[in-house]
């Protein structure tokens, strides 16, 4: 085993692979090569430190034979260097620029989502008023409560469903794309009922096209992390709410097997090509006939469900239809997506 330590003339580290032993032994180090008792190993190898106007190279060797031959692989691990430094600052400005991307994403979904919130107070109650009035604001608000049930209620509801979306980029930043990734929390929940929690919050993004969604009875459980869940079911029922087609019905199916649990969403929903059946899933892709309907987004939601599903040792899949119809210039098709879900067992539990 080698060990190695090259700085640049400002001490600046470019590559090591030293352990605590190593560090003790680089930093007495004043020869080009002599062999020494080493402490990590035992017995006697070879270390040797030289410096140039460019960089300071260290090297720690066994194979070595000869002091001769040794000073020569450090020499030629010292002539190295300009072909480490180079792709050290690229790797380091790659590194950099993709994390910023990652935070840039978090930051601009979680302010666009803060801003549909506010809206939705606004709606029921003017910044305007609020303002003009902070000190008889909770009366005011109470009225317009009271005044406009419906509105208020449909509000909350929309109010919930961002929350959950919130949660999800939360969830997803820190579970994925965070350098310290926390590790997943794989439980025994009855499905149905995780399908439910996100789905009431979509109540009137469905009432507002007049889609009904009809949602079997079952009491199956399934092995997840909650969280990564929550997010694939959300950006599935989102798509629905989007892409179903106005006033027909989501019917969401379950089926068992011995290990799996499938669930299964039926629809008439906007066309996907026979050659976008795959590219659905892509980072980015969107459909031919979301473009259309102008209801695109940045192409992630089918992306995510399946990278959901995958670290749930899950999979996601989708059956597209051909052309059924056309509405106000839409192609429609009969379309089915299915999340295959591992099926709660005692004996698959301490296999997470």
């Amino acid at each position: 085993m080698k060990h190695f330590h090259i700085e640049d003339v400002k001490g600046n580290l470019i590559a090591e692979n030293l352990t605590n032993d190593c560090r003790n032994c680089y930093s007495s180090c004043s020869t080009i090569g002599k062999l020494m008792p080493c402490p990590l190993y035992g017995g006697e190898r070879r270390h040797g430190v030289i410096s140039t106007t460019k960089s300071r190279t260290f090297l720690c060797c066994d194979t070595t034979k000869t002091t001769k031959l040794f000073r020569e692989k450090l020499e030629a691990l010292s002539y190295a260097y300009p072909d480490l430094v180079i792709p050290k600052k690229d790797i380091e400005e790659k590194t950099k620029k993709s994390e910023q991307q990652k935070v840039n994403r978090l930051v601009h979904n979680l302010s666009s989502i803060n801003a549909h919130n506010i809206q939705e107070i606004y709606d029921l109650v003017p910044q305007s008023v609020l303002s003009s009035n902070w000190k008889k604001q909770v009366d005011y608000i109470e009225k317009e409560v009271k005044s406009h049930p419906k509105k208020a209620a449909m509000m909350f509801l929309r109010l919930a469903k961002h929350s959950i979306h919130m949660k999800s980029e939360f969830s997803i930043y820190r579970k994925l794309e965070r350098e310290e990734t926390v590790g997943l929390d794989f439980k025994s929940y009855p499905i149905r009922n995780v399908l439910l929690n996100v789905l009431h919050t979509f109540f009137v993004d469905f009432s507002n096209n007049g889609i009904y969604v009809e949602v079997e009875d079952y009491y199956g459980k399934v092995l997840i992390d909650y969280e990564t869940i929550q997010v694939a079911i959300y950006h599935l029922i989102e798509n629905a709410s989007k892409y179903a087609r106005r006033d027909s019905t989501v019917y969401i199916k379950f089926q068992e097997s011995e290990s799996d649990i499938k669930v299964i969403f039926n629809m008439v929903s906007a066309h996907i090509e026979p050659s976008e059946k795959d590219q659905i899933f892509w980072e980015g892709f969107s459909g031919s006939s979301a473009k259309k309907m102008m209801k695109n987004g940045d192409g992630i939601g089918m992306w995510r469900i399946k990278q959901m599903m995958e670290l749930n040792k899950g999979s996601c899949s989708v059956v597209c239809g051909s052309k059924s119809e056309t509405l106000n210039g839409f192609d429609f098709s009969e379309n089915s997506f299915t999340l295959r879900f591992r099926k709660y067992s005692k004996s698959n539990v301490n296999q997470s």
